[in-house]
């Protein structure tokens, strides 16, 4: 059906946040702006100090890494060099899990390859410790036995390496006694199209004991930095929970990492994490539906690109690589180039005013002040305008502060339930995102910067050229990153209430510039 300007200014409320496994999204419709409720669950699973088990068996690892560890079952197939990996937050004296993803255990000594995003924190939740369950029978759940810590991390690359160093009860593990399983490395520059590839892992889909899925090559995809094999393209199928996991030859030895950086396509995700009550039961689990983090369903990280990590882990070196933006400084600008501007005195073009007992929009002494007053929701303005390529630049003040508000612009805004964002938190964090058919994926981000001021009016600026979208402070980079979504639509203000409602956010002014 097609909707008119006045349809478009609805609201909605629905569910967001950030954990793994589950949930997507009801909506609600209002009158003018929108705004979206995401909830967050503390799983229950039992905290990892609480459970002590027997060792792992002696006589399953094998020393020499150029040989093929022999398994249970098929020494091609080395189920037993999977594991789970639990990652918990502390809370008030206990542990919970915030989420889970796979690894591959690539010596004997118990090192272990997996997907940075799996064992690092994000803005919402810590990982105050790393847990790592053996799977010791293909057809039983995987056993909860160590504690590891990182020792290598590449976030751009979304690679880690982990080292056991730990019972469940934190006593220290002599790692040469460990004699696990393990996956000898491969060659991802030897593989061709057709070639067979085997993927295993915990993807959270059709129950929790390890699962394989068998594919080939089907391509490989380029990326600046990494050359022409920073991805191998496979038609095995890849699912949540599967990140960090392992892909192996016909030879039985590792060649790649299922990951959930790239992108394949719409619709196409490796991960997805906790965000609401969709079914309406009153609790956050299985039964609810799903938003994606991002990431290309079919996609794998070549080994040879970990293997400076591996490397240096084995060295017993310690390095965590985080995304970070390069500041670069960008000029404003022409003023000869401004499409649209704005100064809120008296307010021009389509925005509106409302009050509920969400949020608050109102006109003030020339500013724009968006109130918002419940945990979890966002709510966005726009002038109903319609641009191609924009520069779009706001200026912008705390009000009344809250703890974590984030807020920023708009962007190709199609309907409610399509369009970007880019906004920044008054907690020093950034993030560009989508949101497509009604669901949200981050894009980039959360990342944290110290160029978003504490206080005053600062200048919050992004560009969304072709397929480029840039998020800038004061004229400073903090990211960019490509997609195609969208081309061209609306513009707009956006203000999201997390963990801390009851704070006001005012903007100045807001401008559009033609980016020629």
């Amino acid at each position: 059906m097609k909707m008119n300007n006045q349809d478009r200014k609805q609201w909605i409320v629905i569910g967001v946040l950030i954990i793994l496994v589950a949930c997507f999204a009801g909506i609600m419709i209002f009158g003018g702006g929108a705004a979206f409720l995401a909830l967050r669950d503390k799983d229950t699973t039992p905290k990892a100090t609480e459970q002590v088990n027997e060792p792992p068996p002696d006589n399953t690892g094998v020393q020499d890494p150029t040989q093929v560890p022999e398994t249970s079952d098929n020494n091609l197939i080395p189920f037993e060099a999977v594991v789970q990996i639990f990652a918990y937050y502390l809370e008030d004296g206990d542990y919970y899990v915030g989420w889970t993803g796979s690894g591959t255990i690539i010596s004997a000594d118990g090192l272990i390859l997996t997907n940075a995003h799996v064992v690092l924190p994000d803005k919402y939740f810590p990982v105050d410790a790393l847990s790592i369950a053996l799977t010791v029978e293909e057809d039983q759940l995987p056993d909860e036995r160590y504690l590891a810590e990182v020792m290598q991390a590449d976030e751009a690359l979304d690679l880690a390496v982990l080292q056991i160093t730990s019972d469940l009860n934190w006593n220290p593990i002599n790692k040469s006694d460990l004699n696990l399983p393990f996956v000898p490395q491969g060659n991802a520059d030897a593989l061709s199209l057709g070639d067979a590839i085997t993927i295993l892992g915990y993807p959270g889909i059709g129950g929790d004991t390890i699962t394989l899925t068998a594919g080939e090559v089907s391509g490989f995809t380029q990326e600046t930095g990494y050359g022409d094999r920073a991805f191998i393209k496979t038609n095995a199928t890849i699912a949540g929970g599967n990140s960090g996991g392992l892909a192996v030859d016909s030879s039985g030895r590792l060649i790649g990492v299922p990951t959930q950086l790239g992108y394949g396509g719409d619709g196409q995700f490796v991960d997805c994490r906790v965000l609401a009550d969709t079914n309406r039961d009153g609790v956050i689990n299985d039964n609810d539906s799903c938003v994606p983090t991002g990431g290309f369903i079919n996609a794998l990280r070549p080994i040879n690109l970990a293997i400076p990590l591996i490397e240096a882990a084995q060295n017993g070196e310690i390095n965590i690589q985080r995304i970070t933006s390069n500041n670069v400084a960008v000029e404003a600008p022409e003023s000869s180039n401004v499409l649209f501007e704005d100064y809120f005195d008296p307010p021009a073009a389509g925005w509106v005013e409302w009050e509920t007992d969400i949020s608050k929009v109102e006109f003030v002494n020339g500013d724009m002040q968006i109130s918002l007053f419940e945990e979890d929701y966002f709510a966005w303005n726009n002038p109903e305008l319609w641009f191609t390529d924009v520069i779009i630049s706001t200026f912008v003040h705390i009000e009344e502060p809250g703890e974590d508000a984030a807020f920023g612009v708009i962007c190709r805004y199609q309907d409610e339930d399509n369009f970007y964002g880019l906004e920044v938190s008054e907690d020093g964090y950034f993030v560009i995102w989508k949101y497509v058919a009604g669901e949200y994926e981050n894009l980039y981000g959360w990342e944290e910067t110290d160029l978003i001021p504490s206080t005053g009016t600062f200048e919050i600026s992004a560009s969304c050229i072709g397929n480029e979208l840039a998020l800038a402070v004061d004229g400073y980079i903090l990211g960019s990153v490509i997609d195609d979504s969208f081309s061209e639509g609306d513009v707009g203000i956006v203000v999201d209430a997390w963990e801390v409602p009851g704070f006001t956010i005012s903007f100045e002014a807001f401008l559009v510039y033609s980016p020629e």
